[in-house]
């Protein structure tokens, strides 16, 4: 889709530079047409690998004395002489979210999003969207001291609440675990009208010993899209380091059995995403931050084992951080801070430094006439076509200006060069002193035209990435995120672009070759566009025919200039 989104910018381009320099007028006016190296924290690295100890009561005492004897820490092997103790489902549960802990490694192994609709399955039934994967879990905890490395999964912790209700205000669940002589514990905050997860805990009874945290971040995110092939693609690790640069990994690109550290620690923030949902975790704004992060490639292709490293210095009190389980909404990412909603990058890396603000800048202005004007996105769209033509109008006011020019001079291009027909260079030089003279920049008639590009580009990223279109439907269109099942908008979309072809050359003398492409370009343009967002269409449509009037108005001042244009041809 984004080769045709490349092949359609550039076709534009071509039409708008061929209008203006390879057929210039015949005696009448033409178609208007990173950051610095920054050290890792000096913190002990995961094992990519970790093996998960028996919940055994053999296993718990060989923990705590690995845990206890910092000094002379032997290696902490695995054991599989008897299963730990089965854990309880404990749910935590408001009006946006549902959440289930397993008590056994106090782990995250369902996160239900109550106001959206599952659209992976055809005849789904109206199940909510499901961001974790059958058999996986997020929110695991492991422990490393001094390179031995601890999994906490299989220890069955004690809960606070069995069942946890959010509804007025913000309310706290806590798990703790014996681990011998010393206890681990963790407590997060839940809010009911935010997906913030606030996390705090320790290891407690270690005594004054710098460690490290190992929070686990599942395998990715469970495909909930109708179109999977573009879940799947976007199945991402996201981190942005202290300096604030933001990198991402997709996970179909982990080999099974790889091992591969994420660079450019430490982390702000570390995510797993995929087309539009969202497990992060966020570091304090002060503080040691994420030390790095690990993933490890699995049998599932578009899968990999993400594990975020958490230093916790000697001194500490113990650990914090702020998770994000949820839509990727960019109002409520943007309030997280550290630039979080910056988590999908929009467009090519290449482009990335200019489609990223400018795309937050369309959907912030796009969700500002949502909600300030109470209005359906698929009005907004129109009117967000139908304003930016205004917007652009003294820039084709300019364009046509430059058309005018040219047409203007256009006897005396003919004299040069019939005079230097024979000598190219000299050709060029008394043209370009010609256009000197006149006040006459060649591409000016067309790079006026190429400012709306840049909206068209944005906003295609926009609709493939933008959770605030995903399943809004619009009078026919059951989904401004996905194409025109009818392909009605697409049809509309090359009829206008057709129509106003046949406006601005009414009335004018043109190459034949070049009235041939013009007409052609919407034929091609409806074909494909026909598998783009339909609210992208819908957009593109308005927009054109918003400037029915203006094209109008342009093509009536050219017609007036064309005597003028024709007498200074005679003399």
């Amino acid at each position: 889709m984004e080769r045709r989104l490349l092949l359609a910018i550039a076709l534009m381009v071509g039409v708008m530079i061929l209008s203006n320099v390879v057929f210039p007028p015949i005696e009448r006016p033409l178609d208007p047409v990173g950051p610095g190296d920054e050290t890792a924290i000096d913190t002990p690295s995961p094992s990519p690998a970790a093996e998960e100890l028996s919940g055994t009561e053999r296993t718990a005492q060989r923990v705590a004395e690995v845990l206890a004897e910092p000094d002379d820490l032997p290696a902490a092997a695995p054991e599989d002489d008897e299963p730990s103790r089965t854990g309880q489902i404990v749910t935590v549960r408001s009006d946006l979210y549902e959440y289930r802990f397993d008590t056994r490694g106090a782990r995250l192994v369902g996160a239900s999003m109550l106001e959206y609709e599952n659209f992976s399955t055809p005849g789904h039934g109206g199940m909510n969207v499901e961001l974790i994967r059958p058999e996986d879990s997020i929110l695991t905890y492991g422990l490393t001291l001094r390179g031995d490395t601890v999994s906490l999964a299989s220890f069955v912790f004690d809960a606070s609440a069995s069942r946890l209700d959010v509804t007025d205000e913000a309310a706290e669940l806590r798990f703790e675990a014996a681990i011998g002589e010393v206890t681990f514990d963790v407590t997060y905050r839940f809010y009911p009208d935010d997906y913030r997860i606030e996390a705090s805990g320790g290891l407690r009874g270690l005594g004054d010993v710098g460690h490290a945290v190992l929070i686990g971040l599942g395998r990715g995110i469970e495909l909930n899209e109708a179109v999977l092939r573009e879940d799947r693609t976007a199945m991402s690790l996201v981190t942005r380091s202290r300096a604030g640069q933001i990198a991402a990994e997709r996970l179909d690109r982990v080999d099974e059995g790889e091992s591969r550290p994420a660079t450019g620690g430490p982390f702000s923030w570390v995510a797993s995403k995929s087309k539009y949902w969202l497990a992060a975790v966020v570091a304090a704004p002060t503080g040691p931050g994420i030390g790095g992060v690990m993933l490890r490639g699995v049998a599932d292709a578009d899968a990999a084992d993400m594990q975020a490293t958490l230093p916790v210095p000697a001194g500490s009190s113990g650990f914090d951080y702020v998770a994000y389980i949820g839509p990727q909404d960019f109002a409520r990412l943007q309030a997280m801070g550290q630039e979080l909603h910056n988590v999908n990058p929009y467009g090519w890396r290449w482009l990335r430094w200019f489609i990223r603000p400018f795309g937050n800048l369309i959907v912030a202005v796009l969700i500002w006439l949502h909600e300030s004007f109470a209005l359906a996105y698929g009005w907004v769209l129109i009117v967000f076509g139908v304003a930016s033509r205004i917007v652009l109008f003294p820039l084709y006011q300019i364009s046509m200006r430059q058309q005018m020019k040219q047409m203007a001079i256009q006897p005396e291009i003919k004299q040069l060069q019939q005079r230097y027909k024979n000598d190219p260079q000299r050709l060029q030089q008394e043209q370009m002193k010609l256009y000197r003279e006149h006040g006459v920049n060649p591409l000016g008639g067309c790079l006026p035209m190429l400012v709306p590009l840049p909206i068209l580009i944005t906003l295609f990223f926009v609709f493939q990435n933008t959770i605030e279109f995903r399943g809004v439907p619009f009078l026919w269109l059951p989904d401004l995120s996905l194409r025109d099942p009818l392909f009605i908008v697409p049809a509309l979309m090359g009829g206008s672009m057709l129509f106003l072809n046949w406006i601005t050359q009414r009335g004018m003398e043109t190459n034949p070759q070049m009235k041939i492409f013009s007409y052609a370009l919407p034929v091609v343009f409806t074909f494909m566009f026909a598998s783009f967002a339909a609210g992208l269409n819908l957009y593109y449509t308005a927009s054109n025919i918003a400037s029915l009037p203006q094209q109008l108005y342009l093509s009536r001042e050219r017609r007036k200039a064309q005597p003028a244009a024709r007498s200074a041809q005679r003399t």
